[in-house]
């Protein structure tokens, strides 16, 4: 009798088709906002974060993550964040994070220095069909913005994929879209909030860690009173102890 679900070549193909479907509607959701507005802003930005994820005891975790960027054309700090939580990693696929995030926004017109602090949750899945390895990342948040009263409830979808080239490099690309689902009096409005795109070249360096180097192009949605933004991004990111 022969498999209902196809030869192992053939779940691989379905398997690979599910995953790049969302991805594809991803990259058209990074588009779109740039093709729908004429007047947009640019900058030229340098992203540095650094992802720590190691284990306590059992399956329990300490995740951390601190991120600095510059921006204004790389000439000073934009912003800050430093983002620790928890993982209860299910198994070497599945993984379960919560957490708090402080985040300082700087302004290059002035002295201003704005706080945000958040709450999120999210979910981590990964998969290796053979060189390509593909991570599912689905986030929530609760923000709290100096400033704007009431809490801004957001959510994040992330897919990415790792195409090994050898045991120590590989290419990567990754599409998130920001959704608010709320809105607030003078601040974040209902509806997509950006879009990021990334591709890059990777290294393992030692085991359970590696370092990314690529372009990210982030768009933000801003009202019609202000201009869209486009910040171009130099990112150089840091995992350790996270999915290879």
């Amino acid at each position: 009798m022969r498999n209902p679900n196809g030869t192992p070549e053939r779940q691989m193909k379905v398997t690979a088709v599910r995953w790049f479907l969302p991805f594809a509607l991803l990259i058209a959701g990074a588009i779109f906002p740039c093709a729908a507005k004429a007047d947009v802003e640019h900058d030229l930005q340098l992203w540095t974060p650094v992802t720590l994820d190691e284990p306590i005891r059992g399956k329990l975790r300490a995740y951390f993550e601190v991120a600095p960027r510059i921006g204004f054309d790389m000439t000073q700090i934009s912003q800050l964040l430093v983002r620790p939580g928890l993982e209860w990693r299910q198994n070497d696929d599945l993984g379960f994070f919560a957490g708090y995030l402080w985040q300082t926004n700087y302004s290059n017109e002035n002295s201003q220095v704005v706080h945000e602090n958040r709450i999120w949750q999210q979910i981590l899945s990964h998969k290796r069909i053979k060189r390509v390895a593909m991570f599912n990342r689905l986030r929530t948040e609760q923000r709290f913005l100096g400033g704007v009263n009431g809490c801004s409830n957001r959510l994040r979808y992330l897919m990415k994929f790792n195409y090994n080239l050898n045991k120590r490099f590989y290419l990567t690309t990754q599409d998130e879209l920001f959704i608010n689902l709320n809105s607030l009096e003078g601040g974040p409005q209902g509806g997509i909030d950006q879009n990021r795109y990334f591709v890059g070249v990777g290294v393992k360096t030692i085991k359970r860690s590696r370092v990314e180097v690529g372009y990210q192009l982030q768009y933000v949605n801003r009202t019609d009173e202000f201009d869209d933004q486009a910040n171009h991004a130099i990112v150089i990111q840091t995992f350790i102890g996270l999915r290879d």
